[in-house]
């Protein structure tokens, strides 16, 4: 377990990944292609900086200078070792990975129920947790904010998303909250929205009698006529 961050550290740094909110937001703005590209985009980018910080002197002491309060110590080293992305990093490429494998409506409601709980289950979780559990810092007071959290903005977002199951919406927020709670071995801001997505399209099959296909099917056709309606209106 990394060494905790002082807590108005945890503050900024859980402030940075809901700005990350910006991303669905951004998304369902604009084309869903051109949406997709940007964020392959963006990842690359990402991805590329946190290597040159990791590695090129000049740049860790800029990112350092603004960040380095935010990073965990794993992620702050100046090291010519191993790579640790840091969580800013890993949140651009979860939101990638969602819109990439996922219909839009799982993959959005997904990732602003997974953002929110993540950042409420740390801050409650290191000013009130008292019970421990599943190891690495993690707390049951934590967890239930997870949950809760999460469950109210997918409940509260749904509607106007998409109109899942009121069970699908519970069970994708349970999902999150597990796999955020439990050490594994590929990070949690990508294993857990991921897991939260399929979820909602699992249960939402199920209780709408479609399979997964068709599901994802009526949502790129919904897609696909929107764009070519759009296209003859601005022509």
């Amino acid at each position: 377990m990394s060494k905790p961050l002082e807590y108005n550290n945890e503050v900024l740094r859980k402030g940075l990944h809901v700005l990350s909110l910006g991303y669905p937001v951004g998304f369902l703005l604009i084309d869903r292609v051109w949406g997709m590209s940007i964020m392959i985009s963006l990842s690359c980018v990402a991805v590329g900086l946190d290597i040159a910080r990791q590695r090129h002197r000049g740049t860790h002491t800029v990112f350092d200078r603004f960040f380095g309060r935010m990073m965990r110590p794993e992620e702050r080293a100046f090291t010519g070792g191993k790579i640790m992305l840091n969580g800013a990093v890993w949140l651009t490429m979860s939101f990638t990975v969602l819109v990439l494998l996922f219909p839009e409506p799982e993959a959005i409601l997904a990732y602003i129920s997974f953002v929110t709980g993540d950042a409420l289950a740390a801050l409650v979780g290191r000013k009130f947790g008292r019970h421990p559990w599943l190891g690495d810092g993690r707390t049951v007071e934590g967890s239930l904010s997870f949950f809760v959290s999460a469950s109210l903005v997918a409940f509260t977002f749904s509607s106007w998303i998409y109109p899942f199951p009121v069970v699908a919406l519970s069970v994708s927020a349970l999902v999150g909250t597990i796999l955020e709670a439990v050490p594994l071995p590929i990070n949690d801001n990508i294993v857990a929205p991921a897991g939260m997505a399929l979820s909602l399209v699992l249960l939402s099959g199920l209780f709408y009698g479609q399979t997964v296909l068709i599901h994802a099917k009526s949502y790129l056709d919904s897609n696909s006529t929107a764009g070519q309606t759009r296209a003859v209106s601005s022509a």
